[in-house]
């Protein structure tokens, strides 16, 4: 059962919702999910001086792509996902 809220953003929708079905979204839609049971997993990163109004960011790898997220209380937010050479643009 989940311990958090959790929500993806209208960026992060549009990414998952755009990308072809097949290995690579499962990957990612499974990362993205276990977000919702583990808002901190092992090899997640606080990005340092980037924050979402006035939430860290964190930052979690999937293959080549990065997810981040905010960590409110009782709430997880994803606001991104992008190839890891786009998303901190």
């Amino acid at each position: 059962m989940p311990l958090f809220g959790f929500s993806i953003g209208p960026k992060a929708a549009d990414f998952l919702d755009a990308m072809p079905a097949g290995k690579l979204r499962a990957q990612v839609a499974k990362r993205v999910w276990a977000l919702m049971d583990d808002p901190r997993p092992p090899g997640c990163k606080k990005l340092t001086g980037v924050t979402h109004g006035t939430d860290p960011v964190w930052r979690v790898r999937s293959g080549d792509y990065r997810i981040l997220y905010v960590c409110r209380p009782n709430e997880v937010v994803v606001i991104d996902i992008d190839h890891r050479k786009d998303v901190y643009r």
